[in-house]
């Protein structure tokens, strides 16, 4: 397993109006540094200038694998219009920047029972995989999206039955019980985990110490899938707060806690 580091990690503006408060290339060489070298990136962090990014990525010996993308195909949200030219900007980012794999939401503030917007969807997301051959489309299990019903999502990935679409597993429900159901369920088309955990309370916790079993979850994990550091609690905070050397310390330490638990390159 590949153990990667998100930069939304460094991000404390992610859940406010400002949604980013700092430049990537002021991170990049603190991440390297943090014995960081495969990334998932925030997409927000890329609306800076591309040249500098990839050559700085370059410089502190940096791959970019993951982009982390807010692209909505919920039709409710974007005219067709709209999508082919967003598809298009992210088509040429993903080029440009050497991605492997993509991750979006499975239909962002969509509902499970929209039978018609749960067939737009999927037809959209087919076109998606189709114009990306070569990229591997991952479906992260987020709730408030069609995520929330975790069969109707394996229904979903199933049918388009295309290789480069599969599911990026994280917990849609913070709790052991549903976690694993979850798991069950959706392991055979699991291609990157997102590694997160909470507190009974669902505040943030480390992945050792929060409800879900990571050490039980990780040791089945299914052949050639990675999974990235996407949370740690320390960075949970307002703009003011946050401290670029103690979040960096914190996901050193989980970092240590993951190799010790599972296989990791």
């Amino acid at each position: 397993m590949k153990l990667l580091f998100h930069t939304i990690v460094l991000e404390p503006a992610r859940w406010t109006p400002q949604r980013i408060s700092c430049r990537l290339i002021d991170l990049l060489g603190p991440i390297a540094a943090s014995g960081f070298n495969q990334l998932e990136i925030y997409e927000l962090h890329l609306n800076d200038d591309p040249v500098e990014i990839r050559d700085s990525l370059a410089r502190h010996q940096l791959q970019p694998l993951v982009l982390s993308s807010y692209i909505n195909l919920n039709p409710t949200v974007t005219s067709d219009a709209e999508l082919s030219a967003q598809i298009e900007v992210l088509v040429e980012r993903i080029q440009f920047f050497g991605f492997k794999s993509l991750r979006i939401f499975p239909g962002s503030q969509m509902s499970p029972t929209d039978s018609a917007g749960i067939h737009q969807f999927t037809d959209r997301l087919r076109s998606l995989a189709q114009r990306l051959p070569q990229i591997q489309l991952l479906l992260e299990t987020h709730d408030h999206s069609l995520a929330d019903d975790p069969r109707l999502l394996v229904r979903i990935v199933e049918d388009l039955a295309l290789p480069n679409v599969g599911v990026l597993y994280q917990p849609t429900i913070f709790t052991a019980e549903s976690a694993l159901e979850q798991w069950a369920l959706q392991k055979h088309l699991i291609r990157h985990i997102h590694l997160q955990n909470r507190n009974s309370d669902q505040s943030f916790a480390t992945v050792q110490d929060g409800v879900i079993p990571w050490k039980l979850l990780l040791a089945n994990l299914p052949e050639g899938v990675n999974a990235t550091l996407e949370f740690v609690p320390v960075s949970i905070c307002s703009i003011e707060q946050f401290n670029l050397d103690a979040t960096l310390a914190q996901a050193r330490s989980e970092m240590e806690y993951i190799r010790q638990i599972a296989c990791v390159e």
